[in-house]
């Protein structure tokens, strides 16, 4: 599937768009950090796969998007704000003022989050998955963004990221250090095709903004505005998530009002090869419980 990329000040968000004919309302899946836009596809559901309209779209900078170092300005001048600001005007370009349903994963999961506070006429329904509400992150990937705080040990980041992406093997005991169910994970269908795709993105993504976007994420809160929140949101996770805690994930779903919560016990962050099929049963269920009003 050919990807597009989405003008935006100081950069280009990439894009997949699939079944473009339908009507209804689209479903915009949002993928996590060092992920990309290849990530939803091999574990969507036929039904969504094939029935209904539907774009991933990239997180800032990761490949094939586009970061313009020299329009870009500051990462240290991002906020949620502004991230949510980026959203909303590449949807406008997507979709016009069409409302969407988002769905979205860690960082996505965020973003959703945030897009939600900020532009509550644009989110119809959120599905956050392992998302979170403030930006520190536990694990090998939490290891990564304390480096990249300090300007003397970021090149430490950079260089990770680099071996990361040169190396099957390491970027292989990277993402398993993600899992929960590591006898799931390896039994999945979808994983080896999803894992080959993302390590192919991995090792295009720019070490120097990844190192960034690690660092200005760990001062993300939204913890004061996701009250705000008022369309129907399903918060997901698994219970053994060893990047985002339990807790954390509990206490967005106890602060978004109305929210439900679904826990997947013994998962851990890789929810598209963990519990495959529970994922897919629960994202079907969710969007069909939103209708399909026409657009």
């Amino acid at each position: 599937m050919p990807h597009d990329l989405i003008s935006i000040p100081g950069q280009r968000l990439a894009v997949r768009a699939a079944n473009e004919q339908l009507r209804g309302t689209p479903v915009i899946f949002i993928h996590g950090i060092t992920a990309n836009i290849d990530l939803w596809e091999p574990s969507l559901p036929e039904s969504i796969r094939d029935g209904r309209r539907w774009y991933s779209l990239s997180l800032p900078g990761h490949h094939p998007a586009q970061i313009d170092r020299a329009t870009f300005g500051s990462w240290d001048a991002v906020t949620p704000t502004v991230w949510a600001d980026w959203y909303e005007l590449a949807l406008a370009q997507l979709v016009g003022d069409q409302p969407v349903d988002v769905v979205g994963w860690s960082t996505g999961g965020f973003t959703g989050l945030t897009l939600a506070t900020h532009y509550p006429q644009r989110v119809r329904s959120l599905l956050s998955i392992s998302g979170f509400a403030i930006g520190l992150w536990l694990g090998w990937l939490g290891l990564f963004q304390r480096l990249s705080l300090s300007s003397f040990t970021r090149w430490g980041v950079r260089t990770g990221i680099r071996s990361v992406g040169r190396q099957r093997w390491l970027f292989d005991r990277l993402m398993l250090s993600a899992t929960g169910d590591a006898s799931a994970y390896y039994a999945s269908a979808v994983r080896e095709r999803t894992m080959q795709d993302w390590f192919s993105a991995f090792a295009n993504h720019d070490p120097v903004v990844m190192s960034e976007m690690f660092r200005k994420i760990a001062q993300f809160d939204l913890a004061d505005q996701i009250g705000r929140i008022a369309c129907p949101t399903l918060i997901s996770a698994g219970d053994a998530d060893p990047y985002i805690s339990v807790s954390h994930t509990r206490w967005i779903a106890d602060h978004v009002p109305k929210a439900e919560l679904v826990l997947w016990p013994g998962a851990g962050h890789l929810f598209f090869a963990e519990r495959t099929q529970a994922y897919q049963d629960l994202l079907v269920r969710w969007l069909e419980r939103q209708g399909l009003p026409n657009g």
